[in-house]
């Protein structure tokens, strides 16, 4: 765990300020503890096809779409910053070298505010597919058919049969028929060609293409009957400000559907905090003292239905005990 403390070097450049300055703000620092999660979620989309699988194939499929979530890696990290409820200010004339030496030691802060960073949005849209992107069946159908229209003729009027071609839409048992057909001719034709059952001649190079080929085509139209699985990535971190008094906080949910998440009634996972106890001491007189925190050695644990997940030693300044040094 990396604590982000002030240089010596960029304190002492500090040093003519301070000199000159009556007083100086400064604050106390507080630990935030980030728990950074990774996780794949796979989505199953039935194929549109999927209640034909039986009839035309001979194999069942999924007819339902479906979600899951495994979690790859959970890291619990620490963060040390200005924490903006305990701010003080005093006069440090004659007393700078000791100011400095609590500064370089990270018991207090220079900064005044607490720095945000770049926003992210935390949580990825849903995995969505679309078979119809999957144009491999036609949503029409051409069929003729035959009316009857009157002529002039010299002497009469006559009917004559004319031909017309319009297009009709294909229920889906039909684009289902026609892409179980495909499927079976390219597996039949995949065996034609492994046993020399054909009229032209592949060898080497040749006949693994063709049957590369084949098979390509045989996973499209099957990827209509037996559906699609979509994998994604998922990565979210969670920063938790422990407070004194309180040992349990909720760090995340993990949802099948949903994914990685802080709402709903998924799946929770909480970090414990146990921290040592820490004697306070020093003056009371801030007017002409310094402030500064010790921080508590807290056991701090990622815990799921009961189980402990991850775990680690962490110092926790706000949970530490607040003292103070005279400035002479």
């Amino acid at each position: 765990m990396n604590l982000k403390i002030l240089t010596l070097a960029g304190l002492f450049a500090a040093v003519p300020v301070l000199l000159e300055a009556q007083s100086v703000t400064y604050s106390l620092p507080r630990t935030t503890v980030v728990v950074e999660v990774d996780a794949v979620q796979e989505t199953f989309f039935a194929g549109p096809y999927a209640r034909f699988a039986s009839k035309y194939l001979g194999i069942d499929a999924e007819q339902r779409d479906a979600s899951r979530v495994f979690l790859q890696e959970i890291r619990i990290l620490s963060r040390v910053e200005a924490d903006p409820a305990a701010r003080y200010s005093t006069d440090i004339r004659g007393g700078e070298e000791r100011f400095l030496a609590l500064s370089s030691q990270g018991l207090v802060s220079f900064q005044d505010r607490t720095e945000a960073g770049d926003y992210t949005w935390r949580f990825d849209p849903q995995a969505r597919y679309d078979f119809a992107k999957e144009s491999v069946t036609a949503p029409t159908k051409t069929e003729v058919r035959t009316v009857w229209k009157e002529v002039q003729t010299d002497t009469a009027i006559v009917q004559v049969p004319v031909e017309e071609s319009y297009e009709v839409e294909k229920t889906l048992e039909m684009r289902a028929q026609e892409a179980a057909k495909m499927v079976l001719k390219a597996r039949q034709e995949r065996f034609n060609i492994t046993i020399g059952n054909t009229d032209a001649t592949y060898s080497g190079e040749a006949l693994g293409a063709a049957i590369r080929e084949l098979e390509k085509v045989e996973k499209e139209y099957l990827r209509l009957f037996v559906g699609r699985t979509v994998r994604r990535q998922l990565n979210e971190s969670f920063d938790i400000i422990p407070q004194p008094g309180t040992q349990k906080y909720l760090a995340f949910r993990l949802s099948d559907a949903d994914g990685i998440v802080t709402e709903g009634s998924a799946m929770p996972y909480y970090l414990e905090f146990t921290p040592d106890e820490v004697v306070e001491g020093g003056l009371r007189d801030s007017k002409n003292a310094i402030r500064y925190r010790i921080p508590a050695p807290c056991l701090v644990k990622l815990t799921a239905d009961g189980h402990t997940l991850a775990k680690a030693r962490i110092p926790v300044f706000q949970l530490g005990a607040e003292s103070t040094v005279p400035v002479k």
